[in-house]
């Protein structure tokens, strides 16, 4: 088995995969894509044309950041491509359960087609991440700043004060842990390269453990080869901290254009309260981060609404206002996304015609097809909200109909084992 054919069928399996969920995800949001354009017509023409501008605006620099982040390591990818791989992002992202699951594996596997190492596209996706992540730390330092000025706090924000200020606590820690893990990497690069090779060495052993039940492992001396690339970026970053300085600003100044954007959606419809709709926007960043749904969708209008309606605004300005904003800074990306992730280069892989190549792609394609099947229904018993937006995916093969219960759990199980088996060929 080649590495090129595994990863074109691979590849094929995740065009068919990605095509069905996003045709799944569209028809299931066809009324709220609705709701949005009818609520568009509620608001200024101006206000509303700047926010559509301020939102190209944002992901160019978020791009520019990420490109400022692979300069830092050695090796900038260009601002162009960023541009497509940042309206990208937003697509794929969409169809993991939990957002951004899929990000980094996907700007490291970019990066690695550009030509960079692994060890480097690595180092370079994790420091766009921390990017990313230090700019919706700081937000989220500024909207409690603005709340406090304002003389209030979150309580006085929300309709329901003690699951929202343990959304906006929760969310600071895990923002604030993570930023210490991922600098972490980059501090023992560093100072203590040893200790680095020892930690990536236990994680390749984990990580060989539990792929091995598939009978694959990593590549021989990963974890060393991925510790020392981080050790060389380290080296780098320190001759050139301003690499890395940049690709802070650009991301921080990318959540401040997205703060701007609701800002000015807020003025379309009358609200003009700058403190409520940056509380809003600072609870709905950490928001998309922890909801389960793709995106955030819903959570974070939710949240968006709650907090506008508890300073004052009406409910149904409050709702315009929120579906306007994740109109405008998610659906119009969504369909941006995926129309340029065709010139992603993702898909791109060495067509194999031989009868051994087509079983390969027979095996991939069903076996994506049962294991998307096994994971709605599985995740339906506990987690009905989540699946919603994938109900559609069951309706061909719902076997809830059929049993249900600690019998529908286990009958997803053995369906997700087959559906792996498939993919395999086992």
């Amino acid at each position: 088995r080649t590495p090129k054919r595994s990863e074109g069928t691979m590849k094929k399996a995740i065009i068919i995969l990605l095509v069905i969920v996003a045709a799944c995800f569209l028809c299931a949001n066809l009324n709220y894509i609705m709701s949005i354009i009818d609520a568009m017509q509620g608001g200024a023409l101006i206000p509303l044309v700047i926010a559509c501008i301020i939102m190209v605006a944002r992901h160019v620099v978020q791009a520019m950041s990420y490109n400022e982040a692979f300069g830092a390591v050695g090796q900038k990818t260009g601002l162009w491509h960023n541009i497509v791989l940042i309206f990208s992002l937003v697509f794929i992202n969409t169809f993991c359960l939990f957002s951004g699951a899929t990000g980094v594996a996907f700007i490291i596997d970019d990066a690695h087609r550009k030509g960079l190492d692994i060890g480097t596209s690595t180092s370079g996706a994790i420091l766009s991440q921390i990017g990313y992540f230090a700019a919706v730390f700081i937000i989220s330092i500024i909207g409690f700043t603005t709340m406090l000025i304002a003389g209030t706090f979150l309580l006085t924000y929300t309709t329901s004060p003690i699951a929202m200020n343990v959304v906006f606590l929760i969310g600071g820690l895990l923002l604030a842990g993570t930023l210490l893990v991922l600098v972490s990497f980059f501090l023992l690069g560093f100072y203590k390269p040893g200790w680095l090779v020892k930690v990536f060495r236990v994680v390749e052993n984990a990580i060989n453990k539990v792929i091995g039940i598939a009978k694959r492992h990593l590549p021989k001396n990963w974890g060393k080869a991925t510790a020392q690339s981080f050790i060389n970026s380290a080296l780098v970053l320190a001759h050139n901290p301003k690499g890395a300085i940049i690709t802070v600003f650009y991301a921080a100044a990318s959540a401040l254009l997205n703060m701007a954007c609701l800002i000015a959606i807020g003025v379309a419809f009358g609200f003009d309260n700058v403190a409520a709709l940056v509380a809003a926007f600072s609870v709905a960043a950490i928001a998309v981060i922890l909801s389960p749904t793709p995106q955030g969708v819903g959570v974070v209008e939710a949240a968006i609404a709650a907090i506008l309606t508890s300073a004052g605004c009406s409910l149904s300005v409050a709702t315009a206002i929120a579906l306007v904003y994740r109109g405008i800074m998610f659906w119009i990306p969504f369909c941006i996304g995926a129309v340029l992730l065709s010139q992603s280069g993702f898909f791109k892989a060495k067509k194999d015609t031989t009868t051994e190549g087509k079983r390969k792609d027979i095996g991939w394609i069903a076996g994506t097809l049962v294991i998307i099947c096994a994971a709605v229904n599985l995740i339906m018993p506990f987690m009905p909200n989540v699946a919603e937006t994938y109900s559609l995916l069951t309706q061909w093969i719902n076997i809830s109909n059929v049993v249900g219960g600690p019998l529908l759990v286990l009958t997803s199980i053995v369906l997700l084992v087959l559906g792996v088996g498939l993919v395999f060929r086992f």
